[in-house]
C-alpha cells in the first residue's frame, strides 16, 4: 500500500495520500486530482473502488486502486513546495500486514484497511 510518511514538527506519522475537495468535486474527482498533484500518478474513475467513509470532522472517502507500479513516486505539488527539514513528505510502500506498526492517521483508518485486505 502506498502511504506518505510524515515527519512534521517532531511528530512521526503516516497518512493515506489525498486531501479535501475543491469546489463541487465528487470524492472520486478529488481522489484522482490529489493523487496526480501529490504523486504524479494518473488514475481514471473506473480504477477507483470505494473502501469506506469516515465521518469525523469532515466526510472522508477512502478509495482503493490496484496498480502495477512498483517504483516509489516522488512527492510533488504543494507538498513538495512545503517540504523542509522539519516538514517531510516521504511516499513509501508499506505491506498491509505491517499497517498496525505504523502510526497511521487518523487511527481508525488502519483497522478499516486491515479489515478490507483480510476479506480480499
Amino acid at each position: 500500500m502506498l502511504l506518505i510518511h510524515r515527519l512534521k514538527n517532531g511528530r512521526d506519522y503516516w497518512v493515506v495520500p489525498g486531501d479535501g475537495a475543491k469546489g463541487q468535486e465528487t470524492p472520486a474527482q478529488t481522489a484522482i486530482r490529489e493523487i496526480h498533484e501529490e504523486l504524479q500518478i494518473v488514475l481514471t474513475p473506473d480504477e477507483l473502488q470505494q473502501l469506506f467513509v469516515l465521518q469525523e470532522q469532515e466526510r472522508e472517502v477512502f478509495f482503493y486502486v490496484e496498480s502495477a507500479q512498483v517504483t516509489t513516486p516522488d512527492i510533488s505539488g504543494e507538498e513538495a513546495e512545503r517540504a523542509s527539514a522539519t516538514n517531510v513528505y516521504l511516499p513509501t510502500w508499506v505491506k498491509v500486514n505491517n499497517l498496525s506498526q505504523t502510526n497511521l492517521m487518523p487511527p481508525e483508518v488502519s483497522g478499516k484497511l486491515v479489515e478490507f485486505f483480510n476479506k480480499n
